[in-house]
C-alpha cells in the first residue's frame, strides 16, 4: 500500500517544471556557483544594485542550478517529484491508522499540497518539517530520547530555506502544547514529564544558536519577521494572499479541514495541547496566506489520523465487524466463492503499481520535454519579446511584470530589471511603486525618469501602455502576452 500510495504521489507530482520564481533562482545559483561564494549582493536590478541581500536559499538554488545544468527540465521535474514523494513517505510513516486510512489521508494532503509543488528551495523545508514532525511524534511517544541531532537538521535547514521558521514554530507548539498537558492532565500516562519536557527546549534553543552558521549570519534571524509592506504584498503576489474558497483548488483545503473538525468530534481521546495549539497557529496562518497550506496540510494530517483512527476503533469498526461476521457464516454455505492465493495476489499488486510507475514516469517524460515546456511558458511568458530584446535592442533597464521579473533574470544578461520575485529585497516601497506604475497612477512619469527606465515590458491589457503611447514612448513589439516599449 506504501509503494501504491507514493506511486500515485509521483503521478500527481510529475508535471511542467516552471514557476515565477524557479528563474531568479537558478540565476543565484549559477552566480554562486561561478563566484565559488554565495551570492550575497544584488547585481541582477537597477533599483536595488549593490544593496545586500539575505540568501537564505543559497545552497538549494544551487543544486537547483545543478540539476538545471545536468539535467535539463526533466531532472528538475524529477526532482520536484522525489522531493514530494519523500516527503509523503515520511508523513505517511508518522501517521495512526490502517493502511487505507493513511493512504486516503496522503492523499487528500497531496491535492492540498499540490498548489505548492514547483522547482522552489520551499519544498526541501516540506521535507524537514514532515521529518522533523515524525521526530517530535516519537519523542512524544516515547518511542526514541535522542535529540543531539537537532541543531544539525537547523544548521543544514538554515543554507536551505528560510522556512527553518516553520520547523521552530513546530517546536514552540510541540512544547508549549506539553506544557499545558502537564498542567492540565497531569495524572495521563502519555503527559511527558518536566525533565522530558526541559530537555526538548534545551535542544530547541541550541538550534536556535545553530541556524546562524551560514553566510547571512545573524542576519538570517532576520527573515522570518521581514514584511513587504501593508497591502502591496496581498495586492501583488498571489501566493501571499488569503486563499478564495470559490476556487475549485481550494476544496481539498476544506476538505481536510472539515474531516480533522468532525475526527476531533467523533474520537474516543481527547485532543493533545500540542495539537490543539498547532491546528489552531497553522489554521489561522493558511487562513491569511495559501502560502502556508503546506505546513497546515502536514500537521493537520497527523491529527486526522490520529483522531479517525480512534473514532474507527471506538465507533465504527465494531459496527463494521458485525456485518463481517454475518459475511462470514453466509460465505461458509457458499462453496463456489474462494479467495485468491497469495501468489495470484502478489501478481496483482505488482502489476497495479507497476502500471502506475509506468504512467507516472511517460507522464513525467511527456510533460518535462522541451517542447512541451516552451508551448507552456509561451501563454504566460514574453519569450518572443525577450528575443526581441536580445536580437535589436541596446542593453538598458526594464521595467517590467513582476511575475516576469525572475525570468528576465534568467534570459538577458546584460539588461538589468526593476524587479524579480525577491520581494524581501525590494521592501513594501517598490512593490507599490511597480503597482503604481503599472496602473499609470500618480507621478507615473517622474517614477520612470527617476530610475533612467528605458524600456517597458508589461501585459498588453494595463493602462500603462495606453498612457506610455500617449507620453511618447514608441512600440518596439507587441503580441498576445506582452508589449514592449521603448521611450522616442
Amino acid at each position: 500500500m506504501l509503494v501504491l500510495t507514493l506511486a500515485l504521489v509521483f503521478l500527481m507530482a510529475a508535471r511542467v517544471p516552471v514557476d515565477p520564481d524557479m528563474w531568479w533562482h537558478l540565476r543565484t545559483g549559477e552566480e554562486t556557483v561561478a563566484a565559488g561564494q554565495p551570492y550575497l549582493t544584488d547585481t541582477l536590478t537597477f533599483t536595488r544594485y549593490g544593496a545586500p541581500w539575505v540568501n537564505h536559499s543559497w545552497l538549494s538554488e544551487v543544486v537547483l542550478y545543478l540539476i538545471y545544468r545536468y539535467g535539463g527540465t526533466i531532472g528538475l521535474g524529477l526532482y520536484v517529484a522525489l522531493l514530494v514523494v519523500a516527503t509523503m513517505a515520511l508523513l505517511y510513516h508518522t501517521l495512526g491508522g490502517g493502511v487505507f486510512m493513511k493512504a486516503g489521508i496522503i492523499v487528500l494532503t497531496s491535492a492540498v499540497m499540490a498548489l505548492v509543488w514547483s522547482p522552489r528551495p520551499q519544498l526541501i523545508s516540506f521535507l524537514l518539517f514532515a521529518g522533523l514532525n515524525y521526530w517530535l511524534q516519537r519523542y512524544m511517544q516515547r518511542k526514541t530520547r535522542l535529540l543531539w541531532p537537532l541543531p544539525l537538521v537547523f544548521i543544514l535547514w538554515g543554507n536551505l530555506h528560510a522556512g527553518y521558521s516553520l520547523g521552530f514554530m513546530l517546536l514552540g507548539i510541540t512544547i508549549g502544547g506539553l506544557i499545558l498537558d502537564r498542567l492540565l492532565r497531569p495524572a495521563e500516562v502519555t503527559t511527558l514529564t518536566w525533565p522530558e519536557i526541559g530537555r526538548l527546549s534545551d535542544w530547541t534553543a541550541i538550534s536556535l544558536l545553530a541556524v546562524v552558521v551560514n553566510p547571512n549570519g545573524f542576519n538570517t534571524w532576520k527573515i522570518p519577521f521581514q514584511t513587504i509592506g501593508k497591502e502591496a504584498g496581498v495586492q501583488y503576489i498571489i501566493e501571499w494572499a488569503s486563499p478564495d474558497f470559490h476556487m475549485t483548488q481550494t476544496l481539498p483545503y476544506l476538505a481536510l479541514l472539515f474531516a480533522c473538525v468532525i475526527a476531533l468530534a467523533w474520537s474516543s481521546k481527547r485532543a493533545s495541547g500540542s495539537e490543539i495549539t498547532g491546528l489552531t497557529l497553522f489554521g489561522v496562518a493558511s487562513l491569511l496566506s495559501q502560502r502556508n497550506f503546506a505546513p497546515f496540510a502536514l500537521f493537520t494530517a497527523v491529527v486526522l489520523s490520529n483522531h479517525a483512527a480512534a473514532a474507527w476503533n471506538g465507533l465504527i469498526s465494531p459496527r463494521l465487524q458485525q456485518l463481517k461476521e454475518g459475511y462470514k457464516q453466509s460465505k461458509r454455505s457458499t462453496h463456489d466463492q474462494r479467495a485468491l492465493s497469495p501468489r495470484v495476489r502478489k501478481v496483482v499488486n505488482l502489476t497495479l503499481v507497476g502500471l502506475i510507475l509506468l504512467i507516472a514516469f511517460g507522464r513525467l517524460i511527456y510533460v518535462t520535454h522541451p517542447t512541451i515546456v516552451k508551448a507552456n511558458m509561451q501563454n504566460y511568458y514574453p519569450i518572443a519579446a525577450v528575443d526581441y530584446l536580445e536580437k535589436y535592442a541596446k542593453p538598458g533597464n526594464i521595467f517590467n511584470d513582476y511575475g516576469w521579473g525572475g525570468y528576465l533574470d534568467w534570459r538577458l544578461r546584460e539588461f538589468k530589471v526593476f524587479i524579480d520575485g525577491r520581494a524581501d529585497l525590494y521592501g513594501g516601497d517598490i512593490i507599490q511603486e511597480v503597482i503604481d506604475t503599472t496602473d499609470a497612477r500618480g507621478d507615473w512619469q517622474e517614477a520612470l525618469d527617476y530610475w533612467q527606465v528605458d524600456y517597458i515590458l508589461v501585459m498588453p491589457n494595463v493602462r500603462l501602455v495606453d498612457k506610455a503611447i500617449e507620453a511618447d514612448w514608441e512600440i518596439l513589439f507587441q503580441d498576445k502576452v506582452s508589449v514592449l516599449l521603448e521611450k522616442k
